[in-house]
């Protein structure tokens, strides 16, 4: 597997820029809380990658990007390093002499303690040996004193390789504790705690994972104790990555490090420390049974208004999606404006986005059937030699005032982006508490990804859609063209990719019935209700019967029910005529 084949398998949706290919959302992140877009970015010959979020920072190979998303290449030339080669030390240290014992000291350490790892003097410098097997493989040296501000507090000798500090001492069938620094680890050691490393870079280089990954994949259980501090988070952060966050414990003290829990708090601190590590969250991953009994009664639904689709779909709900079909003309569209209506009346407030009405016919539209038949007018239009049904002026405004803080209109005048799309939303649903979405229709939506072809564009919409709903508990309304432009549909008429249907809750289909349908079945429209997740019923008609002058669709064998009056009618009480205005 190369980088581009890993991108187009899990970094969906991606851009590319140069050589770099760059996913929507981090796959580690997600894009946090804020849900930054566009902070990750992967090199498409070598497969490096990081994250810019400053709370993430991910970084490292391909190899490592594989192995994390449990991936088995079949060649390793993207990820394969010359091997490197290096240089023994040569440091002869000395025994600790006066100097470095009483600085040894002053940071809390016993004489057992260094020198069971080996801890010397060169040069009136603390001498630190780093074994691998056996073998010295690093040395460095760090003063015997506070050091200033233009000292260096570390050095090592050159052409050294990079390991942990003390994993010779370690043992694979207990926890193993890794901290940020050498005194840190004698800190844990002078408390009784043995199987300690330390990284050998501080918070910058983590090469000695890479270097040391057989010897780390031995442990199934890592605590870490980092520094109190920015570098230490970053450190503990690309740790977690690198090692899996499945194993990691974290320890968490308001002290800067461990050797300040040893010097001011005491050894049983220190112990206490490390027992309270805490596991490593896994952001989604809950307890089933942490999770709170669902009491049907109370779930937040919206209410179709139609008596039959409630009774099978209970109601739309919050964090679902439902994706509607039919044939042109069907009346898709229009059912859906009723529903709009539907969900106003019940306190919830919408917003739409339809590509192919301007604003102004799709108020028209809205108010006729808000309306109802009993407070149209008819005026002649000269033009098509018929009357056409308008909303009285004054029972407009009235319609106008019930729904001016609830129903919102996604004008982009003309065919809208996706990710447009998915903005609008979002403020729509954080600004003014919008619950309920509709997007009329697909074929009307412009895709940002011109890399993949025209269905996975809408699966990739559709999974956008989706997880807009979950993330904001809403309910969104998608139209989707049918394959085919007559008959009866089923669900696998539905335009795209089977993804589309797999991916919804809920799945209709709106049905103009022909004359001897109409005939057979009392009724001039059906509702197909091809899919209900929830409940899990399919394939189930409800008759309806639509009135073409104000729009309105109620159940056949109710034909009171077009005349249902909305709350616009509460803002002067009572029931009235037009005579009332």
């Amino acid at each position: 597997m190369n980088p581009t084949e890993f991108a187009q398998k899990h970094l969906q949706p991606y851009k590319t820029n140069g050589n770099e290919i760059i996913p929507t959302y981090c796959p580690f992140c997600h894009g946090g809380s804020s849900k930054d877009k566009y902070t990750f970015a992967m090199n498409k010959t070598t497969g490096t990658y990081n994250c810019k979020r400053g709370s993430c920072g991910v970084s490292g190979s391909f190899k490592q990007l594989l192995r994390e998303f449990g991936e088995q290449p079949e060649t390793d030339a993207y990820y394969r390093r010359p091997k490197k080669h290096y240089k023994a030390p040569t440091t002869k240290p000395d025994a600790p002499k006066e100097k470095v014992v009483a600085y040894l000291k002053k940071r809390g350490f016993g004489p057992a303690t260094w020198e069971r790892r080996g801890v010397g003097e060169y040069k009136g410098a603390i001498a630190m040996p780093y074994f691998e097997n056996g073998k010295l493989v690093l040395m460095k040296f760090r003063p015997a004193q506070k050091p200033g501000p233009k000292e260096k507090k570390g050095w090592r000798e050159e052409g050294g390789k990079a390991v942990f500090w003390g994993m010779d001492l370690c043992k694979p069938d207990k926890p193993l504790v890794i901290v940020e620094g050498e005194m840190d680890a004698l800190a844990l050691d002078e408390a009784g705690i043995e199987n300690v490393v330390s990284v050998p870079n501080g918070a910058e280089d983590l090469t000695c994972v890479e270097n040391c990954w057989k010897w780390l994949d031995r442990f199934k259980h890592v605590i870490l104790w980092v520094d109190n501090d920015e570098p230490g988070q970053k450190l503990e952060r690309n740790l977690i990555q690198r090692l899996g966050t499945w194993r990691c414990n974290v320890v968490r003290h308001r002290r800067k490090d461990a050797n300040e829990v040893l010097l001011y708090d005491g050894k049983q601190a220190v112990i206490d420390a490390v027992a309270g590590a805490v596991v490593v969250p896994m952001e989604g991953l809950i307890s089933l049974a942490e999770v709170p009994m669902l009491d049907y009664r109370d779930v937040v639904r919206v209410r179709s208004g139609i008596r039959g689709m409630d009774k099978v779909i209970g109601g739309f709900m919050m964090g679902e999606l439902s994706v509607w079909t039919g044939i042109n003309s069907s009346g898709k569209s229009t059912l859906l404006g009723q529903l709009l209506l539907e969900a106003i009346d019940q306190g919830f407030g919408v917003c739409a986005y339809s590509g192919e009405l301007p604003a102004r016919v799709f108020r028209y539209w809205i108010d006729l059937q808000a309306a109802g038949p009993q407070y149209l007018e008819m005026r002649h239009d000269v033009i098509r030699g018929c009357d056409v049904p308008h909303v009285n002026p004054d029972v407009a405004q009235k319609i106008r005032s019930w729904y001016r803080d609830n129903f919102y209109l996604y004008d982009s005048f003309g065919a809208a982006k996706d990710s447009k799309i998915i903005e609008v939303f979002e403020y729509a649903s954080m600004r003014y508490g919008c619950k309920v979405f509709m997007v009329d229709n697909l074929m009307t939506t412009v895709f940002s990804d011109s890399d993949r072809d025209f269905y996975r564009q809408q699966s990739s919409f559709i999974g956008q859609l989706k997880d807009f709903a979950h993330r904001q508990d809403v309910h969104v309304h998608v139209v989707a063209h049918p394959r085919k432009a007559q008959g009866r549909l089923t669900k696998m008429d539905v335009s795209g990719s089977g993804d589309i249907t797999n991916r919804a809750d809920n799945v209709f289909s709106v049905h103009r019935c022909s004359k001897e349908e109409e005939r057979e079945n009392s009724c001039n429209t059906m509702v197909d209700i091809f899919k209900n997740r929830f409940s899990g019923q399919q394939d189930v008609s409800v008759q309806l019967i639509f009135n073409d002058s104000c729009k309105r669709f109620c159940m056949a064998g109710d034909p009171a029910g077009i005349n249902k009056k909305y709350g616009w009618m509460e803002i002067i009480g009572g029931d009235y005529s037009l005579d009332d205005f």
